[in-house]
């Protein structure tokens, strides 16, 4: 879920939407997604303290959730709460987010007061833009709805993925674009792409998005990986889900033995491709997971981190299946991150799913095992129109900066055509 100008009646749409999508079950009761469910029902009966109570408890299981404070400052403000209204919206203003509270009723008994004035001057100062980025390159072909990006070492070829029109481009060294795979290839909307240059594949998550072109609902919930040939340039084989539920394959991550790992975002599962039997399983499930994301191996291949957009970031220990949250940093969120990317002790998150958008670098703990400091290394360009995904290429980080997700709809038509851009990837040099 995406930080921003947040409602109260937006987040009781959002918890149904969840009840009816993840059939809870029985152990449910102690999730922060039933906490909020629950809180949700109680606002929609303006039952404000049994609200209050519901997204308190969801707030202890993830005290670093953007949403659940503003919720709080908003519910606190119908329960004249001031103090506690301001508190609430205080913090969200030290994770340097910039929301606009003003914009919503909820807080219309604080609205004139002074301290509300001040958060808004505070939450507009977060705003300032953090930029250490160039342009790396620019596709000269609007409405792609791009996604994913990959890299070859072998001939520094990138390949740039499309949302809507279902292929895969490629952009030489000299800058050459070609067309590398299309819908004829039996794509889907194009998300996460690898490049395992030692084997000489490239290995691609598809997925049926309603914001494709020629979408059909007998497609809808179908997903799957694939994979490329490098040399030929030719499909070598499929990887599909049963679309018996529905399936939202994102980004993955390749180990070093060849193993392909990728994350769905509506089973909330990771699955696996070992290359024997050479077929998509799952790999893990698991109660904490709502949204998997980003996948990032460490440099030994001992921890598998994942970034959940609505619960925070994972390690994942692959020979044992071992679990662990990695605990929030105080004053900061580690929600909301789509791309992720492990460099030198630290990950690199693409961090869209709060405002401002930005490029987060976290450092971690000399085991691996807590996260310790997050810095902002690009936030609020003036390019930014919901960045997405990058690669890691010596020592520098490219990645989407405008995918323009906002600009077309669950419909699939592009809302306002004069409003396209061509996509643009930028770059940030880590060890300056």
């Amino acid at each position: 879920m995406k930080a921003g100008s947040w409602s109260m009646a937006t987040v009781v749409a959002v918890a149904i939407t969840f009840s009816t999508i993840m059939n809870a079950g029985a152990d449910e009761p102690k999730s922060a997604r039933y906490y909020r469910q629950q809180a949700a029902l109680a606002y929609k009966a303006k039952d404000y303290a049994l609200a209050a109570e519901n997204f308190s408890k969801a707030l202890k299981l993830i005290p670093d959730h953007p949403t659940l404070l503003y919720n709080l400052g908003a519910i606190s403000a119908l329960q004249g709460k001031k103090a506690d209204a301001i508190t609430y919206l205080s913090r969200l203003t030290r994770m340097g987010l910039a929301l606009h509270p003003e914009k919503d009723k909820d807080f219309d008994s604080i609205k004139e007061s002074a301290e509300f004035k001040d958060i808004l001057k505070r939450f507009e100062s977060n705003k300032a833009p953090v930029i250490n980025s160039s342009t790396a390159f620019t596709i000269h072909e609007k409405g792609l709805i791009t996604e994913g990006l990959a890299y070859d070492p072998v001939d520094g070829t990138f390949f740039i993925s499309s949302i809507h029109k279902r292929k895969i481009l490629s952009v030489s060294k000299s800058g050459d674009v070609k067309t590398f795979a299309t819908e004829a290839d039996g794509l889907w909307s194009v998300l996460g792409m690898k490049v395992d240059p030692k084997r000489r594949l490239l290995w691609v998550t598809t997925s049926a998005f309603t914001q494709m072109e020629n979408y059909t609902k007998e497609e809808d919930g179908s997903a799957a990986v694939f994979k490329f040939d490098l040399r030929t340039r030719k499909l070598l084989k499929k990887y599909p889900l049963s679309n018996a539920k529905k399936h939202a394959l994102g980004d993955l991550t390749i180990q070093s033995n060849g193993d392909v790992y990728t994350t769905d975002s509506l089973s909330a599962a990771i699955y696996v491709i070992r290359a024997m039997p050479d077929e998509i399983e799952l790999f893990l499930e698991h109660p904490g997971f709502a949204s998997p994301q980003g996948l990032a191996f460490s440099t030994d291949e001992h921890h598998l981190f994942m970034a959940d957009y609505s619960t925070g970031l994972y390690d994942i220990d692959v020979s044992t299946k071992k679990v662990a949250r990695l605990g929030p940093i105080a004053g900061q969120t580690l929600l909301g991150i789509d791309g992720l990317y492990f460099y030198k002790g630290s990950l690199i998150g693409v961090q869209n799913g709060v405002s401002p958008q930005r490029v987060v670098r976290i450092a971690l703990s000399k085991d691996l095992s807590r996260a310790e400091q997050l810095r902002v290394i690009e936030a609020s360009n003036p390019v930014f129109l919901e960045p997405t995904l990058g690669v890691l290429v010596n020592g520098e980080f490219y990645f989407i900066a405008n995918s323009q997700w906002p600009l077309i709809g669950e419909d699939g038509k592009i809302a306002d055509e004069t409003k396209l851009l061509d996509p643009v990837v930028l770059k940030i040099m880590l060890d300056r």
